[in-house]
C-alpha cells in the first residue's frame, strides 16, 4: 500500500469509488474551515474557479456560496460523484462537469484559480497533471489546495491501516517541487482547520500549497 504507483489508473480509481457511489448530495458548509484555516479566500473573488478532482463537489459549493467567485467548474473524473450535488444545486454560477487531471475540459488560460482537495496525492505522474494545471491558468493565475500532511502521524497511520484509492501516495515536499520546474512560484502551509494558528508540521493534518503561474 505504502508504494508509490508510477502512473495514474483508472481502473483503481473507479475500483475505489464505485463501491459506493453517492445517492444524496453531501453536506458542505463545514468545509469552510478547510479554506479560511490557511488563506484568504479573498482570492476567490469575481474569479473564474476549476476545482478539479471535485469528488461530490462540496467545495464548488462552499466558494460559490461564501466567498464570491464569478464562476465555479466543478471537475470530476466519475459523474456519478457529482450528480447529487448537480442536481440539487440552485446556484447558476457553478457547473459539474466529468473530466480527468490530464485533459482538463477547459480552454488554455480560462481560469484564474484552479483548486484541488486531496486530489494530488493521488495524481501519481504528478507532472503531467501540473502541466495541464499551468495550461488553463491565467497569468499569474494560482493553484491553491491542500493535501494529507504525511508527517502527522495520525495521517500517516491512517495511511496505512485505512481503506484508501490504491493510486495514492504518501505525497512529499519534495514531490510539490513540480510545481517549480513547471513555472509557478510554491509556498506550503502546514495546517489544523481546528486550530487555525497552528502551524506545526508533526501536529497539524494538512499541507496547503499555494502555487502561482509565473507570466506576463
Amino acid at each position: 500500500m505504502g508504494v508509490k504507483p508510477t502512473v495514474f489508473s483508472h481502473r483503481l480509481e473507479k475500483d475505489y469509488y464505485s463501491r459506493k457511489w453517492p445517492t444524496v448530495a453531501m453536506p458542505y458548509l463545514h468545509l469552510e474551515g478547510y479554506v479560511r484555516g490557511w488563506m484568504d479566500p479573498i482570492v476567490f473573488k469575481d474569479k473564474t474557479i476549476l476545482e478539479i478532482g471535485a469528488g461530490e463537489g462540496g467545495y464548488s459549493r462552499v466558494i460559490a456560496g461564501l466567498f464570491y467567485p464569478k464562476r465555479v467548474i466543478a471537475c470530476e473524473l466519475f459523474q456519478e460523484r457529482l450528480l447529487p450535488a448537480a442536481r440539487e444545486n440552485c446556484d447558476s454560477r457553478v457547473s459539474f462537469v466529468a473530466g480527468d487531471c490530464f485533459r482538463l475540459p477547459v480552454r488554455n488560460e480560462s481560469c484564474d484559480v484552479v483548486w484541488g482537495s486531496g486530489v494530488l496525492s493521488q495524481l501519481p505522474n504528478l507532472a503531467d497533471a501540473v502541466a495541464e494545471i499551468h495550461r488553463v491558468l491565467t497569468p499569474q493565475g494560482l493553484y491553491l489546495g491542500f493535501e494529507p500532511n504525511f508527517f502527522n502521524i495520525g495521517i500517516l497511520y491512517r495511511f496505512f491501516v485505512r481503506a484508501h484509492s490504491r493510486n495514492q501516495y504518501l505525497l512529499t515536499l519534495m514531490d510539490l517541487d513540480v510545481f517549480r520546474t513547471m513555472g509557478f512560484d510554491l509556498q506550503a502551509t502546514f495546517f489544523y482547520a481546528k486550530i487555525p494558528w497552528l502551524r506545526n508540521r508533526f501536529l497539524t493534518t494538512c499541507l496547503g500549497i499555494r502555487a502561482r503561474k509565473i507570466g506576463a
